[in-house]
């Protein structure tokens, strides 16, 4: 038996799909039958795509807990470690590279640039690999197109990339925040001459204002721009933004197959307390699983810990506007004890990436990245359009106190910080991290 300190350990292994061995849920049910067990711990990474770097995050997260925990309870409580296949995650290449014009602070590694320039050759290679890493056979076709428009960005080549990029995202079903996405592009399939206009808009450096506290937060000032311009950068953008969409849509399907293939087959002997925890794209993946879940008997649905998540601030909302809900409008109510969401500015992949990559558009009439951004992520500002009362918010470092039946905000920005070890995106196994995850295990 594998395990994590003195806590039983499975891993439950998705394909992209969904699917699971079907023997795992008996594993899982086997542990949980043990006498004494009293609760069940589900964790999903989000960027990392290998069970080592998987396996480090439970591993690390969980021991600060421990540190933290009641005697024994780390001995009654089954650990259960999602592996999918998620990106492995590397910097996008508008963020490392935007500057406050005149000074005031640079994303950029050296500092300052001339003046924009189109994206070289090895770093738009990289997008392409990551990008075909992703998609793998059902990404070829756009993958081939992306060279060509890359070489000669015209009508022609626009249309055949952005159809065939429109393809290859498949349906969004009924999932509201990827139905955002998807709109311009499916719009732009039309015809060719939209198709252009569409990545015409995606030649020029990303140009845009912040809320102070962003970029305070990132060293930046109200005003910045990007540094790369080009046929190339458009072509990246475009393929950034489809890695961004798989990647979402991804994590929604292996949630709910967490729910319908593992959690709700589960068939217990004892009464068993259930707490789902997911980091960046992994919240959302636990987001889907509870907005999905069912009761289920004898397995108490306790509480959610999405720890700097990776989707939209506006996923729990009942209404983001008339006729408008979230994505997961069903989980706010259903855990018997809290929901806790950690948010931090200091988060780049929150607060800026996510924001760039979820959009087309480089319109600047509204601050990018902060909790006014209709395209702003829950690890950056938290959740937003909830109904008053639902939420509690927590700017405290010293004393985590998540109130049961409420929504928890944690304000992380002096604990989820930025280290020589790590960015503050994945810093989300340290001490204070562990110690607020003890408070919600219990």
């Amino acid at each position: 038996m594998d395990t994590l300190g003195p806590s039983p350990f499975l891993w439950l292994e998705f394909d992209k799909n969904g699917a699971i061995d079907p023997a795992t849920t008996t594993s899982l049910a086997a542990l949980l039958n043990q006498p004494g067990t009293t609760d069940l711990v589900v964790m999903s990474h989000g960027w990392k795509n290998t069970k080592d770097d998987a396996r480090k995050l439970y591993g690390t997260l969980w021991a600060n807990a421990r540190k933290k925990l009641a005697p024994d309870k780390a001995n009654h409580t089954v650990v259960a470690g999602v592996v999918w296949p998620a990106k492995a995650y590397r910097t996008d290449f508008d963020e490392q590279t935007l500057v406050t014009p005149g000074g005031g602070g640079t994303l950029a590694a050296d500092g300052t640039a001339a003046g924009p320039e189109d994206l070289d050759d090895q770093a738009f290679k990289d997008v392409l690999k990551d990008f075909e890493d992703l998609f793998g056979p059902d990404g070829a076709a756009t993958a081939e197109k992306a060279r060509a428009a890359a070489e000669a960005l015209n009508e022609t080549t626009s249309f055949f990339l952005v159809k065939n990029g429109n393809k290859a995202l498949g349906s969004p079903g009924t999932d509201s925040e990827l139905n955002a996405d998807s709109a311009p592009i499916a719009l732009a399939t039309d015809d060719a001459t939209s198709a252009k206009m569409l990545m015409e808009a995606l030649i020029a450096a990303p140009t845009f204002n912040l809320e102070s506290s962003v970029g305070k937060a990132q060293g930046l000032g109200d005003f910045v721009s990007g540094l790369i311009s080009g046929p190339r950068a458009a072509v990246a953008r475009f393929l950034n933004q489809l890695t961004y969409y798989e990647m979402k849509k991804r994590a929604g399907i292996v949630g709910e197959a967490l729910t319908k293939s593992v959690l709700s087959k589960l068939v217990l002997q004892q009464p068993i307390r259930l707490h789902l925890v997911g980091h960046s794209f992994g919240a959302r993946l636990v987001a889907a699983a509870a907005n999905g879940l069912a009761p289920v008997q004898k397995l108490e649905f306790f509480s959610l810990t999405l720890l700097q998540g990776a989707f939209s601030h506006n996923g729990f909302a009942k209404e983001i506007k008339p006729g408008l809900a979230g994505a997961f409008p069903d989980v706010v109510g259903k855990p018997t004890g809290p929901i806790c969401i950690t948010h931090t500015h200091n988060d780049l992949a929150c607060t800026l990436a996510y924001a760039l990559a979820s959009r087309l558009s480089r319109d600047i009439a509204k601050s990018i990245g902060d909790a006014n951004d209709e395209f702003g992520a829950m690890g950056a500002n938290g959740p937003q359009h909830l109904k008053a009362g639902q939420a509690v918010e927590d700017d405290t470092d010293a004393v985590f106190a998540p109130q049961a039946g409420k929504v928890n905000t944690f304000l992380a920005d002096k604990y989820i910080i930025k280290t020589r070890a790590s960015d503050a995106h994945n810093n989300v196994a340290n001490e204070d991290v562990g110690r607020l995850l003890a408070k919600i295990v219990g």
